[in-house]
């Protein structure tokens, strides 16, 4: 088995990597045959988040021969209306050609900034049915130390 990939922020060059990856974790989702991806526009989130990284986002990049692994993250208001901030993750995608550690490494870097980020006290983290067992990353959620916090409920509507 090889190593571990290396965690790092993102770079401006590893955007039309990390697009390629949007699509084929679009691809995978539930929403390949009812939501178009705008690769436009995740490449301009991409580019934000780099900007802003360590500061209100971060963008780090899971890589080995290649980049094959991502978490895009941001702070925003508590509810919309406090002062205080969270964290929570916007993206967080490992392919299946991934070490098997670097999901983990990925949370880990982004924890790390989350738990540093100004005036963040809380950090939220949703997982979702979109690709495959959402159970796995709870798993890897709970193994860092965060607690599970409400249910998520969707109704789909048809086109």
């Amino acid at each position: 088995m090889t190593d571990p990939s290396t965690i790092r922020p993102a770079r401006f060059t590893d955007i039309p990597r990390l697009a390629v990856l949007m699509g084929e974790m679009h691809a995978r989702s539930v929403y390949a045959d009812r939501a178009t991806l705008d690769v436009k526009a995740f490449k301009a989130l991409c580019v934000q988040a780099s900007q802003r990284h360590g500061r209100t986002a971060c963008l780090f990049v899971a890589e080995g021969a290649e980049v094959e692994g991502f978490v895009m993250g941001t702070v925003d208001r508590l509810f919309g209306i406090s002062r205080e901030l969270y964290a929570t993750d916007l993206f967080f995608y490992c392919s299946e050609r991934s070490h098997p550690r670097d999901a983990g490494g990925l949370l880990d870097a982004f924890l790390g900034w989350a738990g540093g980020a100004p005036g963040v006290i809380e950090i939220r983290l949703g997982v979702s049915g979109a690709i495959g067992d959402w159970r796995r990353a709870g798993a890897l959620y709970r193994r860092r130390g965060m607690v599970a916090d409400g249910a998520m409920y969707v109704r789909r509507i048809s086109p």
